[in-house]
């Protein structure tokens, strides 16, 4: 049955057009500046309008981020969910540690983004509500990798809180280290570590 719904309006398109340019802009300017030096006009100078044109749409430059890092780790769950439902229990451990891996080892400008929020759990100054549910959707993604633990180990997820936050720390320091191209200088490969690190989660 075909849908009753009507096409967004031009100006509806149009709007949301402006929100996508504002947000990639500011994306920019946040992987170059962080947070606390980007200013709204540095932003809007990216992207290519005036000051004014933003505030519609958000109140400042911490709700521009918060923007960004929730449809960010939206996406990340997404993917998580995804890599879980294809793998068999046997490699459900590695297909999501992998899936974490790969998602921010492709996206350097998110990943920079996303290390704002993982500096921990508690409020990062963007305000609480704010704060909790940036924080909600950072557990929601933690826990996708205590599933797949839980899947291959055949062990409670709530048996596995510790694990699943070693495997979070580790792969956080492993991107680092590959953003930061530590990595080469130490000689070393990133897929040789991860896939180490998968056959220790297989095997204890």
């Amino acid at each position: 049955m075909p849908s009753s719904a009507s096409p967004p309006s031009r100006h509806a398109q149009l709007s949301a057009l402006r929100r996508k340019l504002i947000l990639q802009g500011a994306q920019r300017v946040f992987e170059r500046e962080g947070l606390e030096q980007t200013t709204i006009r540095a932003i809007a100078r990216e992207a290519g309008c005036t000051t004014g044109a933003i505030y519609p749409w958000f109140s400042g430059k911490e709700a521009i981020y918060a923007a960004l890092l929730e449809e960010s780790l939206e996406r990340l769950h997404i993917h998580l969910t995804q890599a879980l439902n294809a793998a068999t229990a046997t490699q459900a451990a590695r297909a999501v540690i992998q899936a974490f891996f790969h998602y921010y080892a492709e996206r350097p400008t998110e990943f920079s983004l996303g290390m704002y929020l993982f500096q921990g759990l508690g409020q990062r100054g963007l305000g609480p509500e704010t704060d909790a549910r940036l924080n909600d959707r950072l557990r929601g993604c933690v826990d996708l990798l205590g599933h797949g633990l839980s899947l291959t180990k055949g062990q409670p997820v709530t048996l596995l809180d510790v694990q699943k936050m070693n495997a979070f720390t580790y792969l956080m320091g492993l991107l680092l280290l590959q953003h930061t191209r530590r990595l080469k200088s130490l000689d070393q490969q990133a897929s040789v570590l991860l896939d180490r690190f998968c056959l220790a989660q297989e095997h204890n």
